[in-house]
């Protein structure tokens, strides 16, 4: 008898699977707005009954037998390398053939040498931040599908010297929320790395959609970068197989529990590595400033609810024992500095997308140094902040991609007197801005939370001195683009100011949803996410101001 949770994750991994197989098959719009319609409301319809269900009945693991998933997985992992190897050696890319050659062989050593022997059963995990996570990309993930049936087809129409690949595009979206659920509910590191595979594969085919020169190029920068980490990651997984001949260490709740965190060092090492270049931390910062080539729906889909949050909840979940190691210091040092760099980067851009790019990487950069610290408040503080950055972040590139449709531009000059022109868009445009660093919405307070883990960190001052001089810079950038939307036109438009109503459904409920994670943030912090730290930190009650440090 399967649980009703089982059930639930089945659905999940599965739906989107099947959507993108039919997407792949059927040409016709009305068929396409069919299946992402409906397997949208089926992903988070599941995702809110899947939280809901574990929440209420306390239920923190799900069991099943699957005896052929491991090879399953080994076949998809290697599948991955050699579509990434023959595309480098078609486009003559000499960096990403070697990177995919060497992956190929990790893998191939992980899997033939005997060093990894898996149970049949697998456990999946359903941990408060992993079902924070499921509703991120249940919910989010599946409204950015709903707006790129608008998006796409008003893309096709103005971008005549791109063809029409529409039925690849939404199969490699569905195909990439498959790989994040993957990701968030897995507790074991080699389906991880399995899930972590597809997710590189699909942002690099999402990027080099238009497969113009600058397409490809960027594409194949945030191939090779990701590469790396996927190295690192699959480097993890031989080394502690081979330190533990019955790869119990592989289990992540095992890795977590171990006594002598001195002697997971290197693979904690390796691991961190990994997330950085998931989250496009300096120096791999890069490839996601060259993904903004891509249409809006991919971008969208980056930022806010895979790829670079798949790179943050890697470091979040390994938070607890970065934190007890030079590993931790040295992440944190990584992700603050790119918090300020990117931050001051971003002051001098006038295009929209880089604006957001820049503000992604560096709020990606405080979770980084949240997650490096690892202390009990620190972690609350990077869960925050993705909750808050993943709501947020895709209202604003939502409307941008709308904006630009509408006014012909996506240039942040360009914008004025918007609420007048286009003020739907300009409604929901405020309060994405807002909710990036205004009171009371919930940036602002997670950056209140980070500067109380902070204060007890080691070179604590170190860090509060650097959040403080980075949230001054995002201050005028997001101050400036605010109020470029209330300043008056010389001479109005005229522009048509209706939305398709697949952008204006998701972009709405998606502006909704950043006022009630505001609202619900006292919830949201004291029944989720302190429990969660709790779990690592049994003394701590998240007590002391907002929190404890």
């Amino acid at each position: 008898m399967y649980s009703p949770e089982l059930i639930m994750i089945t659905l999940l991994l599965l739906v989107p699977i099947a959507a993108a197989v039919l997407l792949a098959l059927f040409k016709p719009d009305i068929i396409r707005n069919i299946i992402v319609t409906v397997s949208a409301v089926v992903l988070i319809g599941t995702s809110v009954a899947l939280a809901a269900s574990a929440w209420s009945n306390g239920i923190t693991v799900v069991h099943a037998a699957i005896p052929w998933l491991w090879t399953a997985l080994f076949l998809v992992e290697f599948a991955v390398a050699v579509i990434i190897l023959c595309l480098a050696v078609k486009y003559k890319k000499p960096l990403a053939i070697i990177l995919a050659v060497v992956q190929a062989v990790l893998l191939l050593i992980l899997e033939f040498s005997g060093i990894v022997h898996p149970q049949a059963e697998i456990v999946l995990t359903l941990s408060n931040l992993s079902l924070i996570m499921v509703l991120i990309i249940g919910i989010i993930g599946s409204l950015i599908c709903v707006y790129a049936l608008g998006y796409m087809k008003d893309y096709a129409a103005h971008s005549h010297d791109v063809p029409d690949r529409r039925r690849y595009f939404f199969a490699i979206l569905f195909l990439f929320l498959t790989a994040m659920f993957g990701i968030v509910l897995s507790s074991h590191l080699m389906m991880l790395l399995a899930f972590w595979e597809v997710t590189t594969l699909c942002s690099f085919l999402l990027i080099g959609y238009s497969r113009t020169s600058e397409a490809i190029t960027n594409s194949f920068r945030a191939v090779w970068m990701n590469l790396i980490g996927g190295i690192a990651f699959t480097g993890a997984v031989i080394y502690l197989a081979q330190m533990n001949p019955e790869a119990s260490l592989l289990s992540i709740p095992n890795l977590l529990a171990v006594d002598n965190v001195g002697l997971v060092t290197i693979p904690l090492a390796l691991i961190a590595l990994a997330g950085i270049t998931k989250a496009a931390q300096m120096p791999f910062s890069t490839w996601l400033t060259g993904a903004m080539v891509a249409p809006t729906p991919v971008s969208a889909l980056l930022h806010s609810s895979t790829m670079v949050k798949a790179g943050v909840f890697l470091l979040i979940v390994f938070a607890p024992l970065f934190s007890q190691t030079w590993v931790g210091i040295a992440l944190a040092f990584v992700g603050a500095f790119t918090f300020l760099m990117t931050s001051a980067l971003a002051i001098s851009q006038s295009n929209a997308k880089k604006v957001l790019a820049y503000s992604t990487i560096a709020n990606l950069g405080l979770i980084t140094a949240c997650a490096g610290i690892g202390t009990p408040a620190a972690i609350v503080a990077a869960i925050l902040l993705t909750i808050f950055h993943a709501v947020a972040k895709c209202l604003l590139f939502l409307c941008v991609g709308a904006v630009e449709h509408k006014i012909g531009s996506r240039d942040i000059e360009d914008m004025d007197s918007l609420l007048v022109r286009q003020p739907v868009l300009a409604v929901m445009m405020v309060v994405g801005i807002a909710g990036m660093y205004l009171a009371p919405f919930g940036m602002l307070i997670s950056k209140w939370a980070a500067i109380e883990a902070f204060i007890n960190a080691p070179l604590g001052c170190v860090f509060i001195a650097i959040l403080a001089f980075g949230s001054a810079f995002t201050v005028f950038f997001w101050t400036k683009w605010l109020g470029k939307l209330f300043m008056r036109m010389a001479k109005p438009t005229g522009e048509d100011s209706r939305l398709n109503p697949s952008e204006k459904i998701s972009i709405v409920v998606i502006g909704i949803l950043v006022l009630l994670a505001c609202i619900g943030f006292p919830v949201i912090t004291g029944l989720v996410i302190v429990p969660y730290a709790a779990a690592f930190y049994p003394g701590y009650l998240g007590a002391s101001g907002l929190f404890a440090a």
